[in-house]
């Protein structure tokens, strides 16, 4: 399949959730997953599938169903001829005028507003009737790039189950969870926990869990490598909290406790990293 124009390099997901997968079947593992409202660069076309590199530079094959194909200027600034300002959901059900459900829509997922409605990529408008939103000029004040104040964003997910190629509270893996959280404190981290364990700086580890504050990555290798395979969130000293296949769900554990999945953990521990000066 081959684009329609040569304008047509970018598109904007369309959909509320876009599975990201390995290869151009609907059968191919979930790597990750765009959200409504995001900017996408097109790569390739094979079918009715489009290689995508996303706004965090990962890639993978999505549908093109859920796509909306353009050019780069109007998909880096669609919410322009939606005649609306940027915004950012916060697990919300849009509503027509007649109380019909127009789309439910997770956490992170972009729409414009314009006069109290919400305006899709797709032209669908919808009154909030569930949830909220915050106008992408009012992050800064709300989400502050300190420690805290992540801490208490985590502590939001907390019971979201776990899965694998997730990064919204319908269902999250370790990065994308960590991802998520840190990306509406102005954060854009990448997808995956060994890309992210390159971020930041490092935290001298020879004192143990001692040094590290709300707010630090952990980062872990796999049983039998020294490859970073997951990442949690520390909430000051030993305490994390993480999404781990293990528990099922985001939660916290204690690195000095000695439960079987902390025992590992503590075993597997490679260091910290922070993100704040």
């Amino acid at each position: 399949m081959k684009r329609k124009n040569a304008e047509h390099t970018h598109a904007v997901v369309r959909t509320a959730l876009l599975p990201v997968r390995a290869d151009p079947e609907v059968r191919a593992e979930q790597v990750t997953q765009e959200l409504l409202g995001a900017v996408l660069e097109i790569l390739e076309w094979r079918g009715d599938w489009a290689r995508i590199r996303g706004e965090d530079g990962y890639e993978g094959w999505v549908s093109v169903g859920g796509l909306l194909v353009c050019s780069r200027r109007r998909a880096e600034a669609w919410w322009d001829d939606a005649g609306g300002q940027p915004a950012l959901v916060f697990d919300a059900a849009l509503v027509d005028d007649a109380g019909h459900p127009v789309a439910r829509l997770p956490w992170g997922a972009r729409v414009a507003v314009a006069a109290q409605l919400a305006v899709l990529p797709d032209g669908r408008r919808g009154r909030l009737a569930e949830g909220h939103w915050l106008a992408w000029s009012e992050l800064g004040e709300r989400f502050p790039r300190v420690g805290a104040a992540v801490v208490a964003t985590a502590r939001e997910w907390m019971g979201v189950p776990y899965l694998w190629g997730g990064r919204t509270r319908w269902g999250t893996d370790c990065s994308g969870f960590v991802q998520a959280v840190y990306r509406v404190h102005g954060f854009l981290l990448p997808r995956d926990s060994y890309q992210q364990a390159e971020v930041g700086e490092p935290i001298d580890s020879e004192s143990g869990f001692e040094g590290l504050e709300p707010g630090d990555l952990l980062f872990f290798r796999g049983a039998d490598s020294m490859r970073v395979v997951h990442v949690a969130l520390s909430l000051g000293g030993a305490v994390i909290l993480h999404a781990a296949q293990a528990n099922g769900y985001v939660m916290e554990d204690d690195l000095e406790r000695d439960t079987e999945l902390e025992r590992s953990l503590a075993a597997r521990w490679l260091g910290a990293r922070r993100l704040f000066p």
